[in-house]
């Protein structure tokens, strides 16, 4: 059976170095020097730790109170996530502690 995942590889051989498992499709991902960003079918966005994978924070994306669904990220400079979303728009967030948005 199918478990949707984050996998993270090493380079020099291609073996597993961590995994992060979740119950919905990832729509997306980008990452800067310490964060993996995903972006997910159900709306969610998981900031993972580029070392070990642990999670950093976990937020649903909503524009005002509707939720909204990630379907592109781009990491944009340092502590600025781009964030396109399945309704059209383009959002800039910052990226700290708790983020995003």
């Amino acid at each position: 059976m199918y478990a949707p995942g984050i996998r993270r590889r090493e380079a020099a051989d291609g073996a597993p170095g961590w995994v992060f498992r979740t119950d919905a499709g990832a729509t997306d991902l980008d990452a800067d020097a310490e964060t993996a960003y995903v972006g997910y079918e159900d709306g969610e966005i998981v900031g993972l730790d580029l070392r070990d994978g642990t999670v950093r924070w976990r937020r649903h994306l909503t524009v005002g109170a509707v939720l909204v669904v990630p379907t592109a990220l781009t990491v944009a400079g340092p502590g600025r996530l781009l964030i396109g979303t399945d309704d059209g728009r383009v959002l800039e967030c910052s990226v700290g502690q708790g983020a995003p948005c």
